[in-house]
């Protein structure tokens, strides 16, 4: 039995919330139930939790100050969740701290925010995924949606979100995403790793890559909307399952464009042993301007591969010579 409720936390449970009393872990068996309803201004430090539904921590109206550190999760569906009740209603989370948090064996994610929740920073957070078989379940390590905007996420690693579904369907499953209508999201030394689809699956603008590195993902990289990167990583891409593609880089621009997406990349590191291409581009037109790079691939890789009517006019920019593929 949890010893907090959906709806009031228990003596334990308050003593965890509040940094002033030097308590050891608030251990919860959640039984795949939601438990705490944040609060404005609540801290919620040393919890320790396993089998959680959906939202170890659930913002559901809307909060300002809350701060979370010291968490381990070992399975269930979901860690943070922002959803109103009913849904329409909004639970705007403004100025949310997370640090310091393990979370292995989630069906769904780590976190998903939504609404217009600003002004958060993530950190040190490592989350890892099981093989997902439901039908609409699916799996993000963190996700933002909606107008989310201005957050920072330091020292996150995403792996193992996989969405397991027929051989001729699409196998989705992401380490991190954001979705169009978010803005400025910061993503600083983070990793995804062992997913499904992207490893970092973009459609925000004004996202600013900061020395991350994606392995293994069936697209390492996949990116909707420009974007600014100063050291990117890229390994051994890896087909997991379903129909979708495999690359370092998936560019997804887009037909009837007024001005082609615009990749530019300070320094990018691939590494491979499978001629994977490193960049498809899809359906419209993408500038791709790299600064240094390393670049280890087996002879004959493609740089570029055109999908649909995607393309690059005038080729990949290297600001020295470029590699010999």
């Amino acid at each position: 039995m949890a010893l907090a409720s959906p709806h009031f936390p228990g003596l334990a449970a308050m003593a965890g919330m509040n940094s002033r009393f030097p308590i050891g872990p608030v251990r919860i068996a959640a039984e795949d139930e939601p438990v705490y309803v944040v609060r404005s201004g609540a801290v919620y430090r040393g919890v320790h939790a396993r089998d959680v539904g959906n939202g170890l921590f659930v913002i559901r109206d809307s909060v300002r100050g809350v701060q979370i550190s010291d968490i381990e999760v070992v399975g269930g569906y979901r860690v943070i969740e922002n959803t109103a009740v009913p849904r329409e209603a909004g639970a705007d989370c403004v100025g949310l701290r997370v640090r310091g948090a393990r979370a292995s064996g989630l069906r769904r994610s780590f976190a998903r925010i939504r609404y217009a929740s600003h002004d958060g920073v993530i950190q040190d957070v490592t989350a890892s995924g099981t093989l997902t078989t439901g039908a609409h379940d699916l799996p993000v390590g963190i996700s933002f949606a909606d107008t989310a905007h201005d957050f920072r996420l330091e020292r996150c690693t995403m792996r193992g979100f996989c969405w397991k579904r027929g051989e001729r369907k699409y196998w989705n499953g992401d380490g991190f995403s954001t979705e169009r209508g978010n803005a400025r999201i910061l993503f600083r030394q983070c990793a995804a790793w062992d997913n499904s689809d992207g490893g970092f699956d973009l459609k925000s603008t004004d996202t600013l890559l900061d020395d991350c590195i994606s392995g293994r993902n069936a697209r390492n990289f996949r990116l909707w909307s420009s974007i600014r990167a100063t050291r990117l990583t890229s390994v051994n891409p890896r087909k997991i399952g379903g129909i979708g593609d495999t690359n370092h880089f998936s560019i997804m621009a887009a037909q009837g464009l007024r001005a082609p997406l615009v990749i530019h990349i300070e320094h990018l590191t691939v590494k491979s042993n499978q001629a994977w291409p490193i960049f498809d581009v899809h359906d419209g037109p993408a500038r791709i301007i790299i600064g240094s790079h390393d670049i280890q691939v087996p002879p004959g890789t493609p740089l570029v591969r055109r999908r649909g009517q995607g393309s690059v006019p005038g080729g990949v920019s290297f600001a020295g010579a470029p590699p010999k593929l």
